[in-house]
């Protein structure tokens, strides 16, 4: 397994211990429209080598703060639950960071850490309740369907689902949608157990932020929402891990790649701001 800074470089190391590490999953293989998110860890990475491991805005500087990049090599479900089931003490005191890829990696995720009775919040601009797509029952439009074994949903920037999901969703416990970030949002979250699993799907964000996504839809997050969300999810929560999927990487938008990075940075440095010593 290949370790490195290649998430925010060399600087994030940690002199002590490793507090969050960054695990690339390239996995696409039921990508139903805009293909290209096996390649958006790689864009990640190479995005997140330009934004400052100062964070000007909470105030946190992620100079060795203890960020390694793993790269087991995963290609498949397989290798997935493999790499996890045989390193999950890795991640009893760190949070492991899961760049997709697409949203199918979700639930083989829960299962491979083997999280039971963890609330999950769940940004996204598609509900992923489907039973079977396309044949697939594992597929990423049956993502969210897949993880309720695991624990209860929350959703947040939804704002496209079929039919199929409406009559599953009005007889359905365990997952609530909203299509803003606002009040409602805020109290379903505070009903899920303390420990919770965080998934991005960077569609859930207003696609003139961020367009280089395999299912745009109009709306979604504008950037203040999704940092307050972050904010709240991570003061009010613990956190034990996360993914970030659904980035399909275009020619001349390194824009997209840049802000998902930044997204996924944001998230960290709010996770690091609770772990990090405190200075005198």
């Amino acid at each position: 397994m290949k370790r490195s800074n290649d998430f925010l470089g060399a600087e994030v190391a940690g002199a002590d211990r490793d507090r969050v590490y960054v695990i690339p999953v390239p996995v696409e293989w039921s990508v139903s429209y805009g293909a290209g998110a096996g390649s958006a860890p790689a864009a990640l990475l190479a995005a997140s080598m330009q934004i400052e491991v100062y964070n000007a805005g909470i105030d946190l500087d992620l100079q060795g703060a203890g960020i390694t990049t793993l790269d087991p090599g995963i290609r498949s479900k397989e290798d997935l639950l493999s790499f996890l089931s045989g390193h999950r003490d890795l991640f009893r005191d760190a949070l492991p960071v899961f760049l997709g890829g697409e949203h199918s990696i979700t639930p083989w995720i829960l299962e491979g850490l083997e999280l039971r009775d963890v609330g999950i919040v769940w940004l996204d601009a598609h509900a992923d309740l489907r039973e079977s797509y396309l044949g697939e029952r594992e597929s990423h439009a049956c993502a969210a369907r897949n993880s309720l074994a695991f624990g209860p949903l929350v959703q947040i920037g939804v704002r496209s689902y079929s039919r199929e999901e409406r009559d599953f969703l009005r007889g359905a416990g365990g997952t609530r949608i909203f299509p803003f970030w606002n009040e409602g949002a805020w109290e379903a979250i505070r009903r899920l157990p303390e420990n919770v699993y965080l998934s991005i799907d960077f569609d859930a964000v207003d696609p003139s932020i961020l367009r280089a996504v395999g299912t745009p839809e109009p709306g979604g997050l504008g950037w203040e929402e999704l940092m307050d969300l972050l904010t709240f999810v991570f003061e009010k929560k613990r956190v034990v891990a996360m993914d970030a999927v659904e980035l399909a990487p275009a020619a001349h938008d390194e824009t997209s790649s840049f802000i998902a990075a930044k997204i996924v940075y944001e998230a960290i440095s709010r996770y690091l701001r609770r772990e990090l010593p405190r200075e005198t």
